[in-house]
C-alpha cells in the first residue's frame, strides 16, 4: 500500500490513472469469465424453454440451468450441472475480489484527495499571510515565469468542470480567463507551482475552442457554485462532492466592464465615491461580468503586485512613465496606475493647484483607456470588444472624450462604450480655455469644453465634455437626476443635462454589507460594544449606546436620545443649520456627537460647542472609521440636513444599523428615507422640505417626541429600516441595464 506521507500533489493524477487501469483490467478479466460461463450454459440449455436472464443476473441463470439439467436425468446432465456450479463459484469469487479492490482503492484515493485539500488550504493561508512561510523570495518577473504552467489548488479544481475552451480570437475579445487553468505538470517544482498564484501575469496558451455559446462570450464567465452534498463527517468520501455550474445572473448580457475613478476603498478614500468604486464592481462581478477597477496608486499597497509593464504618456508636453500594479480580490481585478505625480499627493489626493490636478487626471484617463490592450489580468487582456468604461465624476470625465477622439474616430475600439456617473455635479473641473492645449485633443473638440457662465464668463469645463461624449449618463439617485436639470441643482450644466436627458438615468447606491453589517462589524466586538441583528436589536443596540456614551465621556443615560452627525464640515452638509439650531437643541434633554473634518471655521465651531456644553456635546475633528461605525451603531438618531445630496450613504448605513435618520428631503435622501406616518405605522425616518432651520428643528422635535413617548412606533421604525435590502446587488442589476443600453448606442 502506498504511504500517504510519501505522496505529493503531482502524484495524485498518477495514482488516479493506476487506479483506473487496475479497475479496467479486473473488469476485463471478469467479463472474460462471464463470457465462458454464458457459452457453456447456452450449449447445455439449447432448445430448453422458459429460460430468462433478467438484468444480467448470472446466478439466477445458473440456477435455472441446473434445474433443467437435473430434469434431464442423464450423466451428461449431471456433468454439465457440476461444471456450471464450479464456474458459478469462480465467478462469485471474482466479483467479491473486485468489490474489495474497488473499495480499498476508493479509500486510498479519498484519503489522497483530502490530503491534497489540506495542502491547498495551507498554501492559501501562507499566501494570505503575505508569503511569510514560503521561504526564500520568488522571482515574479514576467520573464522568469513565462514558461510556467498554472494549476489551482484541488479545492478550486473541484469547481472547474468541462466548459468550452477559448480560441485565440476570443482571447483578443477579453474573455474571462481566471478560471482557465492547466493541469500541474509532474515535473514542475514546488516554487513553480506557487509563483503563478502570486503573479497573475503569466500568459495562458490558447486552446482549441469547442462549440461556441451564443453571442461569443455570453456563458464563458459563469458562476461556479460548489453544492454541498450529503457526506459522512469522517468518511472522507470525495465522490459525494459535486459541482453545479450555473449561467451568470446577467444571462446573455455578460460584458467586460472597466471602472475608472480617482479613489477606491479601501486603498484610497475621501468620501462616498471611494465606497462606491470599491463595492459596485464586486456586485457586477457576482452577476457574471468580468470587471476591473483602475485607480491611481498614491502609495505602496502591500496587496498589489507590479505587473512589469511600463508605458510613457505625454501630458502637457511632458513624457511621464507609468507602471501598473495589480491585485485580484472578490472576483474583481484592481489595477493601480503608478507615477510620481500621484505619490506627491498621497496625504491629500485632491490637493495641489488646478494645473497639477488637471495633469494628474489627464494621465489617469490616458493610461486607463489603453489598459484593456496592455494589461493581461489573469493571463488574458480584456480587449476592446464587448467593453464598457465606467467613468466617475469630473476627475475621469476626459476618458469618454479620449475614447472617442483617439480611437473611435479613427476606426479603433468600435465595440467599446463609455458611461459617466455623476456623484456630485458641483465639482466640474473648471479652468481657463487656455488649458485646452494641455489636453492633446483635436481643435474641433474645443467646443465641447467651452461653456459660458453668467458669473465666471467663458471657461473650459471638463465635466461638460464628458457628459456630451459619453454614451450614457448615470446619477446616483432618481431625485438627483431631476435636480441636475434645474438651474438650482445643475450648477451651470442644467442645460447640458436637459439636452442629454435621453441618455440619463438615476440609480440609487447600495451599501457594502461585508463592511457595514451590525451582525458582523468588527468595530463592535470590543470596549463593551456588541454585534446585533434584527432579532437581537432590543439588546444589542442599547449596549452599543451605553458603550459609546462611556467612550466619549458622556453620562450613560438610556432614556436620553443620542444624536449623531458624520460627514464633511461644509456648506453642502448643512452643518451651519445645526449650529444655528444649537441653542434650541441645548434646551432639550439630549446628547450630540459630531464627527468630521472640513472648513476651518466649522471645525473650530465643534470645539466651541463641546467646550460650552461639555455634558451634552462631543465634537471629533478628523475622521476615524472605527468611530464612524460606533456612532452609527450607538446613536438613536442620525442628522443629515444636507442642502443637496446626490445620494448619501450615511442614511443607508444608519437604517441598516437600526438608527433613525432625520434628513432634508433632497436628492438621494428623498429617494431612500420614507417619512414616518403614525396613522399607517409606516416609514423609516423623518424628512423636512423647507431649506431652513425651522424645518430641521420641527422634524427633529417630532423624532425625539416619538423616541420618548411612543416606544412601539419607534421600534417599528427601527425594524423597518434594518429589514430593508440595501445591498449593492439590486443597484448592480440596474447598472447592468445602463451598460446594456450603452452597448447598443452608436
Amino acid at each position: 500500500m502506498l504511504s500517504l506521507n510519501a505522496l505529493s500533489i503531482p502524484h495524485i493524477h498518477l495514482v488516479h490513472t493506476i487506479f483506473s487501469i487496475t479497475i479496467l483490467t479486473i473488469a476485463t478479466e471478469l467479463a472474460f469469465h462471464s463470457l465462458k460461463i454464458t457459452c457453456k450454459t447456452h450449449m447445455t440449455t439449447l432448445g430448453a424453454r422458459g429460460l430468462q436472464l433478467r438484468n444480467g443476473n448470472e446466478e439466477r441463470a445458473c440456477t435455472t440451468t441446473v434445474r433443467m439439467s437435473a430434469a434431464d436425468g442423464s450423466e451428461q446432465g449431471k456433468s454439465d450441472r457440476a461444471t456450471v456450479f464450479e464456474e458459478s463459484k469462480r465467478l462469485l469469487a471474482k466479483q467479491k475480489e473486485l468489490l474489495q479492490q474497488i473499495e480499498e482503492r476508493q479509500r486510498t484515493y479519498s484519503a489522497l484527495m483530502n490530503k491534497a485539500d489540506d495542502y491547498s488550504r495551507s498554501i492559501s493561508a501562507e499566501l494570505n499571510d503575505g508569503g511569510e512561510k514560503l521561504g526564500n523570495p520568488i522571482n515574479l518577473s514576467p520573464k522568469s515565469t513565462s514558461g510556467l504552467q498554472t494549476s489551482p489548488p484541488f479545492s478550486e479544481r473541484q469547481l472547474i468542470t468541462a466548459w468550452p475552451a477559448l480560441s485565440s480570437t476570443q482571447h483578443s475579445l477579453g474573455i474571462q480567463a481566471h478560471s482557465l487553468v492547466k493541469p500541474l505538470s509532474p515535473s514542475s517544482s514546488a516554487s513553480a507551482s506557487i509563483a503563478p498564484a502570486l503573479n497573475p501575469f503569466v500568459a495562458a496558451s490558447p486552446t482549441p475552442a469547442k462549440e461556441e455559446q451564443p453571442n461569443g462570450l455570453d456563458y464563458f464567465h459563469v458562476a461556479r457554485i460548489e453544492v454541498a452534498q450529503a457526506r459522512a463527517p469522517d468518511t472522507g468520501d470525495a465522490d459525494s462532492r459535486q459541482t453545479v455550474e450555473l449561467p451568470p445572473l446577467a444571462g446573455p448580457n455578460v460584458m467586460n466592464v472597466i471602472v475608472v475613478a480617482a479613489e477606491c476603498a479601501p486603498w484610497s478614500k475621501t468620501g462616498g465615491l471611494g465606497d462606491v468604486v470599491g463595492a459596485l464592481p464586486k456586485a457586477l462581478s457576482r452577476r457574471g461580468h468580468r470587471v476591473m477597477v483602475v485607480a491611481p496608486r498614491y502609495s505602496s499597497y502591500a496587496d498589489a503586485w507590479e505587473t512589469g509593464i511600463q508605458k510613457i504618456y505625454n501630458v502637457s508636453g511632458q513624457d511621464i512613465e507609468v507602471r501598473y500594479f495589480h491585485t485580484y480580490k472578490d472576483g474583481v481585478d484592481f489595477l493601480f496606475i503608478d507615477s510620481s505625480i500621484f505619490h506627491a499627493v498621497a496625504s491629500n489626493i485632491y490637493g495641489g493647484s488646478h494645473e497639477e490636478m488637471l495633469k494628474r487626471m489627464i494621465l489617469l484617463c490616458k493610461a486607463a483607456v489603453e489598459v484593456p490592450w496592455h494589461i493581461p489580468c489573469g493571463g488574458v487582456c480584456y480587449g476592446d470588444g464587448n467593453l464598457v468604461f465606467v467613468a466617475n465624476d469630473w476627475h475621469t470625465a476626459l476618458l469618454p472624450v479620449y475614447l472617442q477622439a483617439y480611437y473611435r474616430d479613427n476606426g479603433l475600439m468600435e465595440f467599446t462604450r463609455s458611461v459617466l456617473v455623476i456623484h456630485n455635479i458641483a465639482h466640474q473641473g473648471r479652468g481657463p480655455m487656455s488649458d485646452y492645449s494641455k489636453l492633446g485633443l483635436p481643435s474641433h473638440y474645443a467646443n465641447k469644453f467651452c461653456l459660458f457662465d453668467p458669473i465666471g464668463g467663458e471657461h473650459m469645463n471638463v465635466f461638460m465634455a464628458g457628459l456630451i461624449t459619453a454614451h450614457c449618463i448615470v446619477t446616483v439617485s432618481h431625485g438627483y437626476a431631476g435636480e441636475c436639470q434645474t438651474p438650482e441643482g445643475g450648477w451651470g450644466l442644467d442645460g447640458v443635462m436637459r439636452d442629454n436627458k435621453w441618455k440619463l438615468r438615476g440609480v440609487v447606491n447600495g451599501i457594502d454589507e461585508t463592511e457595514w453589517n451590525p451582525k458582523l462589524d468588527p468595530c463592535l466586538q470590543s470596549d463593551g460594544y456588541s454585534n446585533y441583528s434584527l432579532e437581537t436589536l432590543a439588546v444589542g443596540k442599547p449596549a452599543c449606546k451605553a458603550a459609546l456614551q462611556r467612550e466619549l465621556g458622556l453620562p450613560v443615560r438610556s432614556e436620553v436620545p443620542l444624536l449623531g452627525f458624520i460627514g464633511r464640515l461644509d456648506y453642502q452638509k448643512g452643518v451651519d443649520w445645526i449650529a444655528e439650531a444649537m441653542p434650541w437643541m441645548m434646551d432639550q434633554d439630549l446628547q450630540l456627537v459630531m464627527l468630521g473634518t472640513g472648513r476651518k471655521d466649522l471645525e473650530d465651531m465643534l470645539h466651541h460647542f463641546e467646550g460650552c456644553y461639555h455634558d451634552k456635546v462631543r465634537g471629533w475633528v478628523g475622521f476615524s472609521v472605527k468611530t464612524a461605525h460606533r456612532i452609527t451603531a450607538g446613536a438613536d438618531i442620525l442628522l443629515m440636513p444636507s442642502r443637496f445630496e446626490p445620494c448619501g450613504l450615511n442614511q443607508l448605513y444608519a437604517m441598516h444599523y437600526g438608527t433613525v435618520p432625520v434628513v432634508h428631503s433632497v436628492g438621494g435622501l428623498r429617494d431612500t428615507v420614507q417619512p414616518f406616518d403614525p396613522f399607517t405605522d409606516s416609514g423609516t425616518g423623518w424628512t423636512f422640505d423647507r431649506a431652513e432651520v425651522s424645518g430641521f428643528t420641527d422634524a427633529l422635535g417630532n423624532a425625539m417626541w416619538t423616541y420618548r413617548d411612543f416606544k412601539n412606533s419607534w421600534t417599528g421604525i427601527q425594524q423597518r429600516g434594518i429589514s430593508q435590502d440595501l445591498s449593492w446587488d439590486h443597484a448592480a442589476q440596474q447598472y447592468e441595464e445602463v451598460l446594456l443600453a450603452a452597448k447598443y448606442t452608436w
